[in-house]
Order: C-alpha cells, then sequence, then structure tokens
C-alpha cells in the first residue's frame, strides 16, 4: 500500500486494507482474543500505519484524529463485537452441535430459585487466567454484561447493528473526502488534521522554531491561509467566485464541508478549495 500511496485513489486504498488486508489480522480472532497486550498492540500498529497511508495524514495525528478521519474502528473493538455476535448465534441454535453442547447452561436452568441473574450464562471455575481469557470463558462474560433486551434482539441482523453502533461505532466518512487528485486530497485532509506544512502546525509539532507567516508575520493557521495571507489575494478571488453561492464561506466549510448539502455542493467547495491549494504552490 505505501509504494501505492500517491498512485492509487484514497477509496481504492481504503477497499485494499478493507477486503485484503484487514481480515487476515482478523482471522479467527475470537479464539486468539486472550493474546497477549503486545500482540495486540503490534495488530493496532499495523492498522494504524495502513490508516495513515489511506488517509495521508502524518504520525503527529493523534489515534483519535486518524481513525475519525478514516471512520475505521480499532481491532479489539471489532473483536469483542464479533465474540458478542458468536454468543448470540451459540445462545439462538445458530452453532453446530460440536459447539452448542460445550456452551454452559443458564443459571436458570440450575437453580429453582427466581434469581435476577436467570437469564446470565453460567460460568465454569477456571484455575489459570489463561483459561478465563480463552474464547468461550471471555465470550461468555462479556454476553452476561449485555442488557437482557440485547440479547433477546429478534435477529441476528438486528443484533449486529446494534453491537456496531454500541461497540465499534464507526464515523461515517462524507463521500466527498474520496473526491479529487490524490495529492491535493492528502494536503487537503493534513490542513484538517493540523498536520500540515503550515507553520503553526509545524510549530506545534515542533518542526519549526516559528508559527508566523513568513509574508504576514502573524500567526499561519488554516485561516490565515485561505481568507487572509496577502500573498494568495488572486487565488483567493478565484476561490471565492467559485464558491459564491455558498457564502458565507468559513473555515469549517471549507475543511469539512457541511452536512446539510448534497454530496455534489459539497464536491464543488472541494474542488475549489482543492484548486486554490493548487495555484497557492504553498506546499512545494
Amino acid at each position: 500500500m505505501k509504494k501505492n500511496k500517491f498512485i492509487l485513489s484514497r477509496r481504492a486504498l481504503n477497499q485494499i486494507y478493507i477486503s485484503y488486508i484487514r481480515p487476515k489480522l482478523e482471522y479467527a480472532s475470537i479464539i486468539w482474543d486472550g493474546c497477549s497486550e503486545y500482540c495486540s498492540d503490534s495488530l493496532e500498529k499495523i492498522q494504524n500505519e495502513a490508516a495513515r497511508i489511506v488517509t495521508g495524514l502524518t504520525r503527529s495525528v493523534s489515534l483519535e484524529k486518524l481513525y475519525q478521519e478514516c471512520g475505521w474502528e480499532s481491532l479489539a473493538s471489532r473483536r469483542i463485537s464479533q465474540k458478542l455476535c458468536f454468543m448470540y448465534k451459540a445462545t439462538h441454535d445458530m452453532v453446530p452441535t460440536y459447539i452448542s453442547d460445550i456452551m454452559p447452561s443458564t443459571v436458570g436452568d440450575i437453580s429453582s430459585y427466581p434469581l435476577r441473574n436467570r437469564n446470565n450464562i453460567n460460568m465454569p471455575v477456571f484455575r489459570t487466567v489463561i483459561s478465563q481469557n480463552s474464547c468461550i470463558p471471555s465470550s461468555i462474560t462479556l454476553w452476561n454484561s449485555l442488557e437482557l433486551n440485547l440479547r433477546t434482539s429478534n435477529s441476528f441482523n438486528i443484533f449486529k447493528d446494534q453491537m456496531r453502533h454500541r461497540i465499534s461505532p464507526a464515523k461515517q466518512v462524507p463521500s466527498y473526502y474520496y473526491y479529487g487528485n490524490r495529492y491535493l486530497s492528502v494536503l487537503h485532509a493534513r490542513i484538517r488534521n493540523n498536520c500540515s506544512n503550515l507553520n503553526i502546525d509545524l510549530f506545534n509539532n515542533h518542526l519549526s522554531q516559528s508559527p508566523y507567516c513568513n509574508s504576514c508575520n502573524v500567526i499561519e493557521d488554516a485561516e490565515h491561509f485561505f481568507f487572509r495571507c496577502n500573498l494568495f489575494t488572486r487565488q483567493r478571488l478565484i476561490l471565492f467566485q467559485s464558491t459564491r453561492i455558498f457564502h458565507p464561506l468559513s473555515i469549517e466549510v471549507i475543511l469539512h464541508g457541511v452536512s446539510d448539502f448534497s454530496t455534489d455542493e459539497n464536491i464543488t467547495i472541494f474542488s475549489a478549495v482543492h484548486k486554490y491549494i493548487n495555484q497557492t504552490k504553498r506546499f512545494e
């Protein structure tokens, strides 16, 4: 993926990771989820690097911002969701008998008392931590912690959808983030996430001694670059003319678009922004 970082589109890179790489990182994941923290972190680092390649963001961006930009969930949260989906199938007769036969009974099945936790699955006693962290015991622990109304969802698809929003609430990335020339799109994303070559970003990331614009002697942030810098007056006029139906513009609109606008309207804004970035030659 790294070799094709500026050759393939963001959409193509995203699809390559989702379709070909992530399945390898998650193969039989509910079985080995009790792995060491070191191994789990190593897998997360692979995904983090893939996210940087897809979005074009640098290592100075926090993981929270990185995942918001690419719309992915952590591998650890996905494994939790997969374990709970496995338990739903196991408790609703949707698994082979060799699995259902080794599932413990519920508390209500082995006790005649009307206990509050009668719907929980009885947890066997294990002597070692390794046994407790193995697939079925750890999955039972997660299952028993769920609310009863979730465990009794009418269908697997409903349950899976609820888990997707509850355990790993991935952000839906706007389709217009995938628009345009790959290099200009990366520059736009870096400005959006404060890891660009604007002096304020370089200064905050300890890569420059001054946050000030070399021409205007004021802090060179995104708002200054797009709206105030006297070096780019002509390019700014073209930007404003191209987006006049969306005025008044704000830095929020330029960087993130407007959720209430249509995809085509946001693409019009992003196209003008990319053209402005290219014409200023600020990042060459």
